[in-house]
């Protein structure tokens, strides 16, 4: 059985300033840093085999959590990457609003019928697959995470606005049998408190 902990990037300023980041990069906040100390923490004591993470800056920043304290190297991987958001990229969400509002609530209900060119999948089948009977953390980004939580669960389209949004440095635990992945628990961010939730 392989144990996959699936945890979404620290705050970076386009989450702080509401700015469609997709596959741009931005820098971490002095708030995301405290949910990187407060990650760190709660894996202090969890035994990790591997590290894996979207190539974008800030999940590479986030998972510094746990591949330096346990001396682990951290494997990069593009097939990680939040979607592409196409002509939205490092636009601010209030101008998408008022440009494309209709074409914005359907991103925001993860509406099936939206898309974004260019837009990622997940590798994690692939990354279970090369890591029979290990644990590993996976470094990635909220849409991409809750479309993969969608497929794991076998929610169909037209349900996914029903998927919960997941808090910056969330935790999800999957176990991979060989054959299907089965959900531990979901989006839990216990090791943060309010003032560095960025939720709360």
């Amino acid at each position: 059985m392989t144990t996959i902990y699936l945890i979404r990037h620290a705050e970076a300023e386009a989450n702080l300033y509401r700015i469609a980041q997709g596959q741009a990069n931005s820098s971490i906040t002095d708030r995301g840093e405290r949910q990187i100390q407060a990650l760190a923490r709660r894996f202090a004591d969890i035994p990790i085999d591997a590290v894996y993470a979207s190539d974008l800056y800030r999940t590479c920043a986030t998972a510094r959590a746990v591949y330096v304290p346990k001396g682990l190297e951290l494997h990069t991987d593009p097939d990680l990457r939040e979607i592409h958001m196409g002509r939205w990229e490092d636009l601010p969400w209030g101008l998408v609003r008022q440009t494309e509002g209709e074409r914005l609530t359907q991103f925001n209900h993860s509406d099936p019928a939206w898309v974004a060119p260019g837009g990622e999948s997940l590798g994690d089948r692939r990354i279970a697959g090369e890591s029979p009977d290990q644990t590993v953390a996976v470094f990635s980004h909220g849409t991409a995470i809750r479309q993969f939580l969608a497929n794991v669960k076998g929610v169909p389209p037209e349900e996914w606005h029903d998927l919960p949004h997941a808090d910056n440095t969330s935790v999800t635990c999957l176990a991979w049998d060989g054959e299907t992945f089965h959900v531990i628990f979901e989006g839990d961010n216990s090791h943060l408190d309010d003032s560095i939730s960025t939720l709360a």
